[in-house]
């Protein structure tokens, strides 16, 4: 099982700047009591300002946290590495509706420093996010916010993160698991 890691704090556009290509994120989601909270692995995600830094995530309304999201004034983006495969894969295929992910899965919540959404301290990198807008494209919503706060591993290694495209999970040089 992955471990709670150390983390530092980081300039906005540091942390953007270190973010892997085409990353599979865990987004959380909830209020700061953690009665309703969840995870949920997303994989449309993009980086739509530099001034201010704005970034988006598209989320499909038929899932339950696109309630959450919708209900909420912020989100964190957290940066899963290879060690947290698993944990990615069982918040993708679960519903919150039906699961505590936090606890079902290992993750530890870590509460935002300028966002009520928690954090996961099991992360490489944790963005927290003021949500300023949403809109519909196609089959998903695009829910996107201002970063607020970031915080960063020490020891980051960019060639850590969790990377997933053309249906296979990566790391930048080599593939870890086809789905």
């Amino acid at each position: 099982m992955n471990m709670v890691k150390e983390r530092v704090d980081m300039g906005m556009m540091e942390a953007v700047q270190m973010l892997p290509p085409a990353p599979v994120v865990l987004v959380a989601v909830g209020d700061k009591a953690g009665k309703e909270r969840n995870v949920l692995t997303v994989g449309m995600f993009n980086l739509f300002s530099a001034k201010p830094p704005i970034i988006g995530i598209a989320v499909l309304t038929s899932r339950h946290s696109y309630k959450l999201l919708e209900e909420c004034p912020d989100f964190t983006i957290n940066i899963p590495g290879e060690d947290m495969l698993e944990q990615v894969i069982k918040c993708a295929s679960s519903s919150g509706k039906s699961v505590d992910k936090f606890k079902e899965y290992g993750l530890t919540p870590v509460p935002g420093k300028r966002v009520g959404s928690p954090k996961i301290a099991e992360a490489l990198i944790s963005l927290e996010i003021k949500k300023t807008e949403t809109f519909e494209k196609g089959d998903h919503t695009w829910f996107l916010g201002e970063i607020k706060h970031t915080d960063i591993v020490p020891e980051y290694d960019i060639e850590e993160a969790l990377l997933f495209w053309d249906g296979k999970f990566r790391l930048p040089g080599k593939v870890i698991r086809e789905i």
